[in-house]
């Protein structure tokens, strides 16, 4: 762990970090997602939709949201995560920013323990976010140490943007999902990052395999949290990726 520190601190060229899941446990993007979907069914503000709030989602057929849930249930059982990506963004993009940062912060308020969950069309969503300090440390230290720092996440570009606000995240490249561009997911990550004009990087911290192309763009790959999937630490072994549980 020291060595990582120390490519924080030190070293030449940007660094690259996904965004849920390796900065934090959770999924702001799609946690988000279904709050501010409740406050269309329920027209309650952010900041007061809890847990029973959500679980009414499944009571969402044959309102306006029945196309948008179902979409995106059909999506997620299929495992086609751009698509399913692809379907947050389009519908965040519609809401003002204000609400969507009211929406994040009352993720991390209210959806901490990983217990609330809803069924749609047979699939299972659950709500959870929760802040890692030591994650966040590390890309302090890359900001501390003036590298370029890039957020690459398939997340709505307003929650990204929102997340940066709500830890005072200064001076970071987001590159997230704005539905003009190519979704930055897998490959698309990579590409993303060309137009930016990021070729190669010191550092890059991701946690699925949709982080594999971005990790492998960086002289340090860093691995957040594989848990069991062996396909991932296979992944890491061959490319000497380091892993942070």
């Amino acid at each position: 762990m020291q060595d990582l520190w120390e490519l924080c601190h030190q070293g030449e060229g940007p660094a690259l970090f996904d965004m849920d899941g390796t900065l934090f446990a959770g999924d702001l993007g799609e946690t988000s997602f279904f709050v501010l979907l409740a406050c269309e069914l329920l027209h309650k503000e952010p900041q007061t939709i809890n847990a029973s709030d959500v679980t009414l989602l499944e009571q969402s057929k044959g309102t306006g949201l029945e196309h948008i849930l179902g979409s995106y249930s059909s999506a997620v059982r299929q495992g086609l995560m751009k698509e399913a990506y692809a379907i947050t963004a389009d519908y965040v993009q519609t809401l003002p920013y204000a609400k969507v940062l009211s929406a994040c912060i009352r993720c991390f308020e209210a959806f901490g323990d990983n217990s609330c969950s809803f069924l749609f069309d047979g699939v299972k969503h659950s709500l959870f976010v929760k802040k890692e300090q030591h994650m966040l440390a590390f890309l302090q230290a890359c900001l501390h140490a003036k590298k370029a720092v890039f957020l690459v996440s398939a997340s709505p570009l307003q929650v990204v943007i929102a997340f940066c606000e709500m830890f005072a995240l200064s001076g970071i490249t987001p590159i997230a999902a704005d539905t003009r561009h190519e979704l930055p997911y897998g490959p698309g990550k990579v590409e993303r990052l060309a137009q930016a004009g990021v070729l190669a990087a010191q550092l890059a911290f991701g946690n699925s395999i949709g982080d594999r192309e971005m990790l492998q763009l960086a002289r340090f790959g860093v691995l957040r949290n594989p848990g069991d999937d062996t396909v991932l630490r296979t992944l890491a072994q061959e490319k000497a990726w380091m892993i942070v549980d």
